[in-house]
């Protein structure tokens, strides 16, 4: 048996002349260098992003997390498996082309022996998996054609271009081994197979054969690296940089501009006054990255509620056809305008804002945020707002809130018996109650419920009182940017009037926007969620369920409690831990949760288009078996509730909050006989949800 140690093979066997292979190398990176060039110069033509350069640590760790260990590409099982193939091999490929490159050019030794063993091994395998790869991914496109996915001329050539590079190879390798004989044959099993079919060929048509596939693999693989910025592989360059520059802030804290001193300055007739995307010539270099980074994969369609139920929106096409309408040149006066050009002006209102879509992007695009800043220029700029959403930003502008006049919740809170923390005064935990657990009568359980888990645990609480208003969140999902600021500017300075620890919510909504938002405006909170505190309160002993029926339990994530916050365990490991609860999962749960509908403000209008996706949801949960849905946000609860009505479920699932189930566990106290809202509430008959059968109107009654 030959010495591995002694391995090798002549390079660059009857090729020549070998400077035509430098003239091609030289050229196809002149074409690769100024395709790059070209490409940055259009991203940076885009308005400022922000901050994008800070903290270099952790950018190249994501960089390295979602670039070359494939985080995100192998979250969706068969494309992770087909891309993954591609880009390994690839990899392979290079280092052994390089370490051809280095001996033949530098005259080093590095490919013999033990090194030579291996590469040859390596790169004969990773030929191999990457014409697997291209033979899934070309399944994948013509054969099972999922819905999600567009195929387009460049997508065929881009793949046959693929498979003639590595088959040129193969077939270059096997009559060099047929031709001129290899001792290490064996280390090429592709090459030596393919060889005993040229078995029969001359010296000098062999050589010929060879010198056509060899350099057929070479001008292929020479003109795919030239053409990369150049057409669909341009995603090569522009997604590993937009990873880079991806957002390192919360997900739900949005950029923006202050409008107070943009008014002001438009007054003083410097004509400042633009808020949002209207045009092509808006969009900031990173939103421009974006659209070169998407690749077209539909990763976004298939969990994107809004087109699962049929309704008309697309985050896939959100992206391609801002590309497309970019591409053109950004035209006179700033571009070309998108809403009406790109997509008609119902499009983006169909939108939950759920960040499903973001979740799984392969190429961290920033959808949610792009698509409210085409909402903001709706509405300030052009003044375009569906009517049912109008009439909830004049409410918050009018009342302080989208549900009912502030006496009302005054009334409300007093029939608790809560204490209101005035200016000046200090508590341990200030309970923001939320607009819908307050103003819907079918909520208020949920407040009362967790004020009587604040007792229990003997946590001192108040709450604000005449003080706390609309958060401001269904104006900033709305895109009324100045409401929103007006409101958030307003409530920031309320709250620091006073002194806590924590700031306690019931509503996800809120949650994210005092976290996330408000620091924007100063105001720099402790905000935990009530599933947080609840589990809290049960690793320290301070509640400790024992009451419990036999239950089959799923728990519905809230978008903007998991997607935007990423709180997932706490709830679940609350439930775990009820008396005769089996806590199930639904088909679409954890990161990749559905929507209840009621996101992006649709709790305020119903647009009538496709199926409900309340519906959908409720089905996934009946799918599991489940008699229970546990959910941690009032307007979730809401949705889920009117759907197990409407699909007619309503029989045998019953949907509540993970706060009102967790006290119906608990041993009774000795005082529940005087506290009225310990009877278990059921929302009267009738009582309205917001979302898609619009809000309720009813009035408010008094818990109990």
């Amino acid at each position: 048996m030959p010495d591995p140690s002694q391995a090798t093979r002549e390079i660059m066997w009857n090729i020549g002349p070998a400077w035509l292979m430098y003239v091609l190398a030289v050229a196809s990176g002149v074409a690769l260098v100024a395709g790059m060039a070209m490409r940055i110069r259009e991203w940076r033509k885009g308005k400022p992003a922000g901050e994008r350069l800070a903290d270099w640590g952790t950018r190249l760790w994501i960089l390295a997390r979602e670039v070359l260990f494939q985080k995100r590409v192998r979250s969706s099982p068969l494309p992770g498996l087909f891309h993954g193939l591609i880009f390994y091999s690839f990899i392979v490929l290079v280092i052994t082309t390089g370490v051809v490159a280095m001996d033949y050019d530098f005259h080093t030794t590095l490919f013999r022996g033990w090194t030579y063993v291996i590469l040859s091994v390596a790169a004969e395998a990773a030929g191999v998996f990457l014409l697997i790869g291209v033979g899934i991914a070309a399944w994948r496109r013509y054969v099972s054609r999922p819905k999600t996915i567009e195929t387009t001329a460049g997508d065929t050539i881009a793949l046959a271009l693929l498979a003639v590079i590595v088959v040129t190879g193969f077939l270059a390798e096997g009559l060099r081994i047929a031709v001129a004989g290899d001792e290490w044959k064996a280390l090429s099993p592709v090459g030596w197979a393919l060889g005993l079919a040229f078995a029969g060929v001359g010296y000098r048509a062999g050589g010929i054969l060879h010198q056509v596939f060899w350099w057929t693999h070479a001008v292929a693989a020479f003109g795919w690296i030239a053409s990369i910025p150049y057409w669909k592989f341009v995603h090569m360059l522009a997604l590993p940089g937009n990873v880079f520059f991806s957002k390192l802030e919360p997900r739900g804290a949005l950029q923006r501009v202050d409008i107070e001193k943009l008014m002001e300055a438009d007054e003083a007739g410097k004509g400042e006054f633009h808020v949002g995307i209207e045009k092509t010539g808006d969009f900031t270099w990173k939103q421009r990255l974006d659209l070169a980074a998407c690749i077209g994969c539909g990763r976004c369609e298939e969990v994107c509620p809004a087109t699962l139920a049929g309704q008309p929106f697309s985050p896939r096409r959100l992206v391609s056809e801002s590309k497309r309408l970019s591409s053109g040149g950004n035209g006179a006066n700033g571009g070309t305008a998108i809403v009406g050009n790109a997509f008609d002006e119902d499009f983006i209102w169909f939108c939950r804002t759920c960040t499903a879509c973001m979740e799984v992007c392969p190429a961290a695009i920033d959808h949610v945020d792009t698509l409210l800043e085409i909402r903001r220029n709706e509405v300030l700029m052009q003044g375009r707002v569906p009517g049912e959403a109008s009439r909830a930003l004049r409410a918050i502008e009018n009342q302080g809130n989208p549900f009912g006049v502030q006496n009302d919740r005054l009334k409300w809170v007093e029939s608790l018996g809560l204490k209101v923390i005035g200016p000046g005064e200090e508590c341990d935990v200030i309970y923001w109650i939320g607009c819908c657990t307050t103003y819907d009568p079918a909520k208020q359980s949920i407040a009362s419920d967790l004020c009587e888990l604040l007792r229990r645990c003997g946590i001192e609480f108040g709450v604000l009182g005449a003080d706390e208003r609309c958060c401001g969140d269904p104006a900033r999902v709305l895109g009324d940017e100045r409401l929103f600021q007006d409101t958030a500017k307003a409530q920031v300075e309320a709250i620091r009037q006073r002194k806590f620890k924590v700031l306690l919510v019931s509503c996800p909504h809120c949650y994210n926007v005092l976290k996330n938002e408000y620091r924007q405006f100063g105001g720099d909170f402790n905000v935990v969620h009530h599933s947080e505190f609840l589990h809290e309160m049960l690793w320290a002993g301070e509640l400790v369920p024992s009451r419990g029926e036999k239950r089959r339990i799923v728990y519905h994530d809230p978008c903007y409690l998991g997607r935007y916050q990423k709180v997932y365990d706490a709830p679940r490991q609350v439930l775990r831990a009820l008396p005769g609860a089996e806590l199930v999962e639904m088909k679409s749960h954890h990161e990749k949760s559905m929507c209840c509908g009621g996101g992006g403000g649709h709790y305020w209008m119903d647009l009538k288009r496709g199926e409900r996706i309340n519906n959908l949801r409720v089905r996934q949960a009946d799918a599991a078996g489940a008699d229970t849905i546990v959910t941690g946000c009032a307007y979730c609860r809401q949705m889920l509730d009117d759907s197990v009505k409407l699909v007619e479920l309503d029989d045998r699932i019953k949907v509540v909050d993970i706060v009102s189930i967790m006290l119906r566990s608990l041993p009774p106290a000795a005082d529940d006989a005087d506290r009225p809202w310990m009877r278990e509430a059921e929302p009267a008959d009738g009582a309205g949800a917001g979302g898609e059968d619009g809000p309720s109107d009813a009035a408010p009654r008094v818990c109990g």
